[in-house]
C-alpha cells in the first residue's frame, strides 16, 4: 500500500480513510502526505486538471489515474520533489509510455500561472480554489463575514498545525490545589530546559501556550503521560467557564464524550458537584471512562444514551452543557477531511439534530437553571440562528463576561449571552458559545 493507493481509496469513498489512524498504521510520512493532500484537495485537482488539458491529445494520459497526477502536483509545488523521486514513491508499475506522459505533465506544471488559470472564475470560485474549501462554505459565511475575513480564518485553520499554537490545561485533580502556581512554574521551566517554549495564557491562568509543532514532544513528557497536563483548546475551555459549575450542583453533560469538558466541569466545581454525563457513541464513551480514570475524576456518573431522549428526570438539573454535534467547520486544522463534507445536506442534518438536542436540554433544566450551548462551527446556522429559534419568554440571557468575543451581528445587533472565537483573531478553533437561563416561574 502506497500513498497513491490510500488517496484512491479516499477518492472512491471518503469514509474509507481515517486520518487519525494513518500515522499508527502507515507511519509519519504517509500521514503527512495524505493529510496535506486532502487539506488542499480541490486546489490540487484544479491545478492537475488544468495542466492535463495540454496533454489531452496523448492517449497514454488516460491510463494514469487522477490520484497519480494529484500526488505529483502536490510533491512538485508543495515539496519541490524531483521527478524520479516521485516515480519511485508512486511505485505504481507505470509502463515506459506512461512514465513519459507523467514526465511531460511534471514539466508542464512549471508553466502553471494562477492569474491566467483563474481569469474567468467568479469571486466565490476563486476564493474556493485559492483557499481549498467548498464554495458552499463561502456562500454560507458571506452573510456574516466578508471575503477577507473568510480567507484569513481558513488560512489560519490550515496553517495552525504548522505555525500556530496549542493549549495545555493543567489538571487540578492530579496535583494539590495549593500547588497550582508552583507546578505551573515547574512545567514551564522543565519544557524550557528541553527547548520547548511554554507560557501562561493572559486570560485563563490554568492554560499554557506552546507551539503546535512541539505537540509530539509534549506528548512524550511525564507531565502529559501522568495527566498533569492535557490538551484543550482555549475556545473549548471557555465554554466551561461560561457554565460556571459550583460545588453541590447537579450538572448534566448531554453529549459528553470523549470527556475533556466533563473533566473540566469536575475540576471547576472542585470535585464536589454531581455530574451526569452521557453520549450516543459507545467507543467514545470507553475513551471517556479511561480519560476520567487517568485524570482521577470521581464525581461523574456515565451512561450511554440518545441525547434527544435521555433517561433523566425533567427540570432536575442546575446546569446543562450541550456541546452539540456539528459540521466541524471550525476545526479544519486537525480534521481537513471535514472540508469536503461541507454541503447543505450535511449542514441541515446537523442543524436538525441540534434543534432536537436543545429542546431536550431545556426540559432537563430547573427554573432558574442555566444552559451552555456550544459548537465548533463557523456557521451562524449552528450558532446564532439556533439561539434565535428558541427565544421565548421562558428564557433570559446572562450578561456575557468581558473576555468572551462578540458573536455575529444578526439584523445589525448581537444576541446577549453569546460569543464567538475565530482562528485568525484568537488562535483557536472556530467556536460558538451561548449561556442561557430558564426563567423562574412567577
Amino acid at each position: 500500500m502506497n500513498v497513491v493507493d490510500l488517496l484512491r481509496r479516499w477518492f472512491i469513498n471518503s469514509n474509507a480513510i481515517n486520518l487519525s489512524t494513518i500515522y499508527s498504521e502507515y507511519g509519519l510520512s504517509y500521514h503527512h502526505y495524505i493529510t496535506e493532500i486532502i487539506r488542499y484537495w480541490n486546489k490540487l485537482q484544479f491545478i492537475a486538471k488544468k495542466t492535463l488539458r495540454s496533454l489531452s491529445k496523448d492517449s497514454n494520459a488516460e491510463n494514469i489515474s487522477l490520484e497519480v497526477y494529484i500526488y505529483t502536483t502536490y510533491r512538485f509545488f508543495w515539496e519541490e520533489a524531483q521527478f524520479e523521486t516521485i516515480v519511485n514513491e508512486i511505485n505504481d508499475s507505470l509502463r515506459i509510455p506512461e512514465k513519459k506522459i507523467l514526465f511531460k505533465f511534471y514539466e508542464k506544471l512549471s508553466t502553471f500561472k494562477w492569474e491566467i488559470a483563474l481569469q474567468k472564475k467568479t469571486q466565490v470560485d476563486k476564493l474556493s480554489i485559492e483557499c481549498a474549501v467548498p464554495s458552499f462554505m463561502i456562500k454560507t459565511l458571506l452573510p456574516v463575514l466578508d471575503y477577507s475575513s473568510i480567507k484569513q480564518n481558513i488560512i489560519a485553520m490550515d496553517t495552525r498545525s504548522r505555525k500556530g499554537i496549542t493549549y495545555l490545561r493543567i489538571n487540578n485533580f492530579t496535583i494539590p490545589a495549593e500547588s497550582l502556581s508552583e507546578i505551573q512554574s515547574e512545567i514551564i521551566e522543565y519544557f524550557s530546559r528541553i527547548g520547548i517554549k511554554v507560557k501562561s495564557d493572559n486570560t485563563f491562568p490554568n492554560l499554557l501556550l506552546a507551539k503546535a509543532l512541539d505537540k509530539r514532544r509534549i506528548v512524550k513528557s511525564d507531565y502529559y503521560q501522568k495527566n498533569v497536563i492535557t490538551f484543550q483548546d482555549k475556545a473549548s475551555y471557555s465554554s466551561i467557564l461560561l457554565l460556571d459549575p459550583k460545588p453541590n450542583e447537579l450538572i448534566c453533560d448531554l453529549c459528553a464524550a470523549p470527556g475533556i469538558k466533563t473533566s473540566l466541569i469536575a475540576q471547576q466545581s472542585k470535585g464536589k458537584s454531581t455530574i451526569i454525563a452521557g453520549d450516543f457513541h459507545q467507543k467514545r464513551l470507553h475513551k471517556m471512562v479511561n480519560f476520567l480514570n487517568r485524570s482521577k475524576v470521581k464525581n461523574v456518573d456515565i451512561s450511554q444514551w440518545d441525547g434527544i431522549y435521555p433517561p433523566l428526570v425533567k427540570e432536575s438539573f442546575d446546569k446543562v452543557l450541550l456541546d452539540a454535534p456539528c459540521t466541524g467547520s471550525g476545526t479544519f486544522t486537525s480534521n481537513p477531511e471535514l472540508k469536503w463534507k461541507q454541503t447543505k445536506k450535511f449542514l441541515d442534518r446537523n442543524v436538525l439534530l441540534q434543534e432536537k438536542l436543545l429542546k431536550s436540554a431545556f426540559i432537563l433544566i430547573k427554573p432558574g437553571g442555566t444552559l451552555v450551548y456550544s459548537t465548533c462551527s463557523l456557521y451562524p446556522e449552528e450558532g446564532e440562528y439556533q439561539i434565535q429559534k428558541i427565544l421565548n419568554n421562558q428564557l433570559k440571557f446572562n450578561k456575557e463576561p468581558s473576555w468572551l468575543p462578540p458573536s455575529y451581528l444578526i439584523n445589525d445587533s448581537s444576541i446577549k449571552g453569546t460569543g464567538r472565537f475565530f482562528p485568525a483573531l484568537h488562535n483557536t478553533i472556530g467556536f460558538f458559545a451561548a449561556k442561557i437561563a430558564k426563567r423562574k416561574s412567577e
